[in-house]
């Protein structure tokens, strides 16, 4: 019979290699550390990686980062509604989560003054309560809805819709509008492509708009098609405003987007999207470049000291897939949030204690927002939506 001795070093291999067995195997590596903010056009997701595993919590928060500072930006309802009358308004704020005061951006001025014309109209008329029903069929809608189509550092991207279906009053009214525009948030106030890129810039883009809708009216008018009638009688209540546009990114570079504002007497609308012009790199875009994906649409990419975040879209284009790759190129699967994912905000050393715990007590205050308290989009009262043709255009 052959003996030998086993070493102090192989015994310990052996037992090691034993218990990686019985266990299934070695222990998977812990996904790299990371802590990072991705903002969608209706939530944000707070995602922390680390030793301790990786944990995704998403609310319904538009967050925005201005000055070092981070704000929420929300829409809240101006509800003045009667039994036989819808009327809704909203109103744009801005809340700095540290200090928790908001601040009116913008509000709505239709539903208001017809509220006050048809309380002195109807005396004996109460304004429901906060859970009353209005009328199944009621004759009168009024209402507005402000939509944020982006944020990009201090300025917010938006949509200004009115919609009045009026009958049994002393005149019938059906009229539905719809433009766009810019918003500084620190100051509240709507600003021109000319006071963002320059002057210059701003006049090659309106020229190149300008005449790029005219193409498409002229278009539209020599059409000889019966059933382009109603869009050769509303095109002619939509006129080019050098106003009404708003900003996005591709590629991280700035883009300006104009979209023709116009009314329509026949179902809601939107402003009409002309394509989108290129615009040169300001300072203030270079402070939010982190913020930002490079890439195509298909699959953006956020990267930040030896990590990239991915977000891949689905086959339909309703839903982004994210994961985060670390330095020796292993994918950790984030979540799936709906597209598309606008900005990411990685949070590091340079935010304070204090933002952190105002982040913190954010999250968990949106956890329970109700759409009495915020709105990001969300349908109206009785709000019917029929996609009016016009709306959807965009001239190639």
């Amino acid at each position: 019979m052959v003996t030998g001795r086993i070493s102090a070093a192989s015994f310990a291999t052996l037992i090691a290699a034993l218990a990686g067995v019985a266990c299934g195997g070695a222990k998977s590596p812990a996904p790299p550390t990371a802590d990072l903010i991705i903002a969608t056009a209706d939530s944000s997701y707070w995602v922390t990686s680390g030793a301790h595993g990786l944990r995704t919590r998403g609310v319904p928060m538009l967050l925005a980062r201005i000055d070092g500072r981070f704000r929420e930006i929300y829409v809240a309802d101006d509800d003045r509604s009667y039994f036989d009358a819808v009327l809704v308004g909203q109103r744009l704020w801005s809340r700095d989560l540290v200090r928790g005061d908001s601040v009116e951006l913008f509000a709505d001025t239709l539903v208001p003054r017809f509220a006050k014309a048809y309380a002195r109209a109807h005396p004996d008329d109460t304004p429901l309560a906060k859970d009353d029903e209005t009328a199944a069929h009621p004759r009168i809608s009024v209402t507005a809805d402000l939509e944020v189509i982006g944020v990009h550092g201090p300025y917010v991207s938006y949509e200004y819709r009115t919609d009045m279906d009026v009958t049994g009053e002393r005149t019938n009214t059906d009229r539905h509008t719809a433009r766009r525009a810019v918003l500084d948030v620190r100051t509240g106030k709507d600003v021109t492509v000319a006071a963002l890129f320059g002057g210059e810039a701003a006049g090659r883009a309106e020229i190149a708009a300008n005449a790029e809708w005219k193409l498409a009216r002229d278009s539209l008018l020599a059409l000889r098609d019966g059933r382009s009638t109603r869009a050769q009688h509303a095109v002619a209540s939509f006129t080019f405003d050098p106003t009404s546009f708003t900003i996005e990114s591709r590629g991280g570079e700035p883009r300006v987007v104009y979209a023709v504002p116009g009314e329509v007497s026949r179902g809601s609308m939107s402003a009409v999207e002309l394509e989108p012009r290129a615009v040169p790199v300001m300072p203030w875009w270079n402070d939010l470049r982190t913020e930002l994906p490079a890439g195509p649409d298909s699959l953006l990419t956020w990267k930040h000291r030896g990590l990239e975040l991915r977000a891949v879209l689905s086959d339909d284009g309703d839903v982004a897939r994210l994961t985060l790759r670390d330095s020796t190129r292993t994918d950790w699967r984030v979540g799936a949030v709906t597209a598309p994912v606008w900005r990411v905000i990685w949070l590091d050393a340079n935010v304070s204690a204090e933002d952190r715990k105002a982040l913190k007590r954010a999250f968990n205050d949106a956890s329970m927002y109700s759409d009495d308290s915020r709105i990001v989009m969300a349908p109206r009262r009785a709000k019917q939506h029929n996609a009016f043709a016009l709306a959807s255009y965009r001239h190639r």
